[in-house]
């Protein structure tokens, strides 16, 4: 029975050459490369870029582009004020985005869909930068209509360019009940003449969501992810108030929270 040949050492050179370009041209490839499907949130380790409304291992959530934070998304590994860390990343449906500025001079993005984690609802998020595809399809159906209302106008009287996941009257506008309430849902420079400005009467725990159907005026807060403390006496700079008055949205002036966020949620009884 005739031997087998044995590879002669230059076709194993270049079974080796073949197989080390392939793996030069998978580790070259942009492993954070967002695309339309289920994606997961870049660690800090992966992209430590930060700008508004991004930073190292999270990206924000609003009800529109450009818009008032509504929650987070977190990468893995991301460590929190209290000490605990991220196990894994907090992962987002992109089914498609909204394409303009919207007023942001560095995103001109925006990608929308079901936004998982502990903020589980629809939302558009802070560009593209942040997210790596994960995979085809989706993880949920809910969303899949994208956001249809139409917004309001700017303080130069053109329209919103981009469609809009909720009108604002989804937060409180009982101003004559509660000052922080702004009567347009929130405060603004060409609504009520910029951000509401209290003070904190007592050392308060702040988070980083308290989920959708809390943020979205429909159902009851669970406060997830501690980004800090505010102190007593600190001056509060409150965005929107939501709907039930148990929270609002707002930032400790000129100081920033874990990793470098601004924007929190702060118990309502926690400012004056």
């Amino acid at each position: 029975m005739p031997r087998r040949s044995r590879p002669t050492p230059s076709i194993l050179s270049l079974a080796a050459l073949a197989l080390a370009a392939l793996l030069t041209l998978l580790v070259s490839s942009p492993a954070g490369a967002w695309g339309y499907g289920v994606n997961r949130v870049q660690s800090a380790a992966e992209d430590s870029h930060a700008q508004t409304g991004m930073g190292p291992g999270w990206v924000l959530l609003s009800y529109k582009a450009n818009g008032p934070m509504v929650g987070y998304l977190f990468g893995e590994d991301f460590r929190f004020a209290d000490g605990s860390i991220k196990p894994g990343p907090d992962h987002m449906d992109i089914r498609d985005t909204g394409d303009g500025s919207a007023g942001n001079p560095s995103i001109d993005r925006w990608p929308w869909g079901f936004a998982g984690g502990s903020f589980d609802g629809c939302a558009y998020a802070y560009g593209t930068s942040k997210f790596a595809i994960k995979r085809s399809g989706f993880m949920s159906g809910s969303c899949a209509g994208g956001p249809n209302v139409v917004g309001s106008s700017h303080g130069d009287g053109t329209p919103d360019q981009l469609r809009w996941w909720h009108s604002e009257r989804v937060f409180c506008q009982e101003n004559a009940v509660d000052h922080l309430c702004s009567p347009y849902g929130v405060w603004s420079t060409n609504k009520g003449g910029g951000l509401k400005v209290t003070h904190s009467t007592a050392a308060c725990t702040v988070y980083g969501n308290i989920g959708a159907a809390a943020a979205y005026g429909s159902g009851a807060a669970v406060p997830r992810h501690v980004l800090g403390t505010v102190p007593a006496g600190a001056q509060i700079d409150v965005r929107y108030t939501t709907k039930d008055r148990q929270w609002v949205m707002a930032k400790w002036h000129g100081q920033r929270f874990a990793g470098g966020i601004a924007w929190a949620f702060i118990p309502r009884g926690c400012v004056a």
